[in-house]
């Protein structure tokens, strides 16, 4: 469990508690929410079957959400039959947004090889259909900022956040003025993550939310094991120190902007 004491409720945006499940890790990724204040977590999809799985998690808890998505380390942009399959699930009461899609340029042997027009074609696929469906997007950039804002610019009708923020001050500013939040994940408690810290400061009070991740990125004092949704309150805290504020301040606008960016109880007007 996390050591920071919960001091007003959070909202894990991103997680992936199929993984979890996988491991072995679902009932400890559970407790470590509710022990650390982590009212509501949003597991996010990576294709059909697993945006499907996710479905399951959601019905059977009721502090958990799912997103439907098509990562962009898939072979392929989405076939038609796949198409109607994610807007199926889009439909599900419990369906927040069309993610995790994206862009990403970081090839290595092992990790990926999609070629970069097949993750374009995926994205704007997926593009049409968050906007068909009236849901916001949940976008991968790794390595590809440029291509990214592009890329949102482009589907100016549709909003949403970059999952797992990697870029800088100004790069956050760009993404902000398409239209999308800003949500920070353990990266910024990493030792070398300057330009990351830097946007955390930066950012505006309604533009940023929080992140695990998990089961990677473990935040620091978390480094070395499975990350967890409960983990996400060590990541208020970084964000904290570097806005120079009081932790509960980062978990009331935090957990304010995480409600309304996807529509969650609790969320204002």
């Amino acid at each position: 469990m996390s050591n920071v004491a919960p001091r007003g409720p959070l909202v894990d945006t991103h997680c992936h508690l199929v993984l979890l499940q996988e491991r072995g890790l679902l009932d400890d990724a559970l407790a470590s929410a509710s022990a650390d204040g982590v009212e509501q977590i949003v597991s996010v999809g990576l294709d059909v079957e697993d945006s499907d799985r996710n479905r399951l998690i959601a019905e059977a808890h009721d502090n958990v959400w799912f997103t439907v998505g098509w990562h962009p380390h898939q072979k392929h942009a989405p076939d038609p039959r796949q198409v109607e399959a994610l807007g199926e699930l889009l439909d599900h009461p419990r369906a927040v947004a069309v993610g995790e899609i994206g862009i990403d340029l970081y090839f290595r042997p092992g990790y990926h090889d999609t070629p970069l027009e097949e993750q374009r074609r995926s994205m704007h696929t997926m593009f049409e259909l968050a906007e068909a469906h009236g849901k916001p997007v949940v976008v991968h950039d790794r390595d590809a900022h440029a291509e990214v804002l592009s890329l949102i610019r482009e589907h100016s009708a549709v909003r949403g956040v970059m999952h797992c923020f990697s870029g800088d001050a100004p790069f956050a500013a760009a993404c902000v003025d398409a239209g999308y939040a800003i949500s920070f994940s353990g990266i910024v408690t990493f030792p070398r993550s300057e330009p990351q810290q830097a946007a955390a400061a930066a950012v505006g009070d309604r533009d940023y939310v929080l992140e695990t991740d998990s089961p990677f990125l473990a935040p620091v004092p978390h480094r070395g094991r499975p990350n967890l949704p409960g983990y996400v309150a060590a990541t208020a805290a970084a964000v904290a120190t570097l806005r120079d504020v009081d932790v509960a301040l980062v978990r009331e606008q935090s957990t304010a902007n995480a409600r309304r960016l996807f529509r969650l109880p609790g969320a204002d007007a």
